[in-house]
């Protein structure tokens, strides 16, 4: 019976023993210590967990209670934690995740160098700085030039920097600007005193060099011809601009020839679609032309017109009879429109003018004497105006070769002030025919100006 009891007691203490070393078990999955780029996902590895004898058997795994969490929007250290119990144990472990930003900042700009000027060290760069978490940070950039480069510094909350740096080109290969006060063409009476208007010259580094111009003026007022002053002006690199203004001195009735054998070719009331067509061709022979222009066309063409070396003239504005011969503030209220537009488009004022119909139209005979009357007004206002004494007849025929005829067989020795419509486009065919023929013959040809011989016509009303 005593035997029994110690075994039973031994049994129980056995028993006993190997409950008391029953112990939960609880590992992390992973690394204890964890870091994170913002933003990137976060992976729970979790735990493993069992309720484990003396022997290392795992009798079962208890239930993981996880809390904590990870925003990887927001740096930081988070913990997350994993605990296990049963009835009589209760174990507890934590993992550390810091959330961490390691991406440098960029830095934009919107181009691979800088151009300046020698020693100018005052420029703007436009740039702008952006972190993948602080967002835009333009405002903390830092900017330094050193040997010849310009550098963007910047760094982000997380002490993350970025370096950008362009090279810096001193240069200057851009001309300075002169601008005229006043017109580009200046009308001199004879014997009247030339007063230069102005000037003013600027230069991209430089600023205002007005007081470099240097002027080369041969205007002599007492002298009838046309004349021209030079404005020159350099910068420190020598670069230069040149400027011209044309002066012409002339008389009441100036009557200069240039030549025994003159054709002046000139168009009435274009621009029109044919008149590029024109220019082309007068191009192709390097022959210059007068235009006497309306409101018609494009001031593109007129532009060209004049930047090739034609001369622009006035046509009136509208070209209605009725409207410009009414009065004589009615025709110079028309006069002033398109001599404004003419001046906006060349930058000259033009005192070249011819009559709708010539001056010996009779259509103005509803106003009796208004052509005697505009004909003195006129000079008197400093403008000369021209007829013609060729006729092509480009308005009664469509046949270019007739109007290339008339025109020719109307040639003389002298001035040959030529009638042409360039809204005519037969009388647009027929100008290389007559270009060629002068040519050919010992002819010259020329534009108009105020010291061009006039072909007045006799007044009929």
């Amino acid at each position: 019976m005593k035997k029994a009891w110690i075994i039973v007691t031994v049994l129980i203490g056995i028993f006993l023993f190997y409950t008391l070393t029953m112990h939960l078990v609880l590992n992390l999955n992973g690394d204890e210590y964890i870091e994170i780029n913002v933003f990137d996902e976060y992976n729970e590895k979790g735990a493993y967990s069992c309720y484990s004898d003396i022997f290392g058997f795992c009798l079962y795994e208890p239930e993981i209670k996880i809390s904590g969490n990870v925003d990887t929007t927001k740096l930081g250290e988070y913990t997350i934690n994993y605990m296990i119990s049963s009835s009589f144990h209760q174990k507890q472990i934590q993992r550390k995740v810091t959330v961490v930003d390691k991406e440098k900042p960029l830095i934009n700009v919107t181009q691979e160098s800088i151009l300046t000027c020698p020693n100018n060290n005052d420029f703007e760069v436009a740039y702008s700085a952006f972190d993948n978490y602080d967002l835009d940070i333009t405002d903390k950039v830092i900017e330094k030039i050193e040997n010849d480069e310009y550098i963007l510094e910047v760094s982000d909350s997380s002490g993350n920097s970025s370096t950008l740096t362009l090279p810096i080109i001193y240069v200057d290969d851009e001309k300075p600007t002169i601008k005229l006060k006043g017109d580009k063409t200046i009308y001199l009476l004879k014997g009247e005193k030339y007063k230069e208007p102005g000037f003013s010259a600027n230069d991209n580094c430089l600023g205002n060099i007005t007081d470099r111009v240097k002027i080369s003026n041969n205007v002599d007022s007492d002298k009838v011809g046309k004349y021209t002053i030079s404005y020159t002006v350099s910068d420190d690199l020598n670069n230069t601009t040149k400027l011209t203004r044309t002066v012409y001195v002339y008389e009441k009735n100036p009557d200069v020839p240039i030549g025994d054998k003159v054709i002046y070719l000139t168009f009435d009331d274009g621009p029109s679609k044919y008149t590029e067509e024109l220019l082309d061709i007068l191009k192709k022979y390097n022959v210059k032309a007068t235009f006497f222009v309306t409101s018609n066309g494009s001031d593109d063409t007129i532009k060209r017109a004049y930047e090739e070396g034609h001369s622009i003239g006035l046509h009136t504005y509208s070209h209605n009879y009725s409207k410009v011969y009414q009065s004589v503030d009615a025709y110079f209220n028309d006069l002033n429109k398109i001599s404004s537009r003419v001046e906006k488009i060349t930058g000259e004022k033009s005192m070249l003018i011819r009559f709708p119909g010539g001056s010996s139209n009779t259509v103005s005979k509803f106003n009796p004497g208004i052509m005697t009357t505009l004909a003195k007004e006129v000079e008197v206002r400093g403008y000369k105006y021209f007829d013609w004494n060729v006729g092509s007849s480009d308005t009664s025929t469509s046949d270019s070769s007739k109007i290339a005829n008339n025109v020719i067989k109307s040639l003389k020795k002298g001035s040959n002030i030529v009638l042409q419509h360039d809204t005519n486009y037969s009388s647009v065919k027929a100008v290389s025919e007559i270009i060629e023929y002068g040519l050919n013959n010992g002819y010259v040809f020329a534009p108009l100006d105020i010291t061009s011989p006039s072909a007045h016509h006799t007044i009929a009303n």
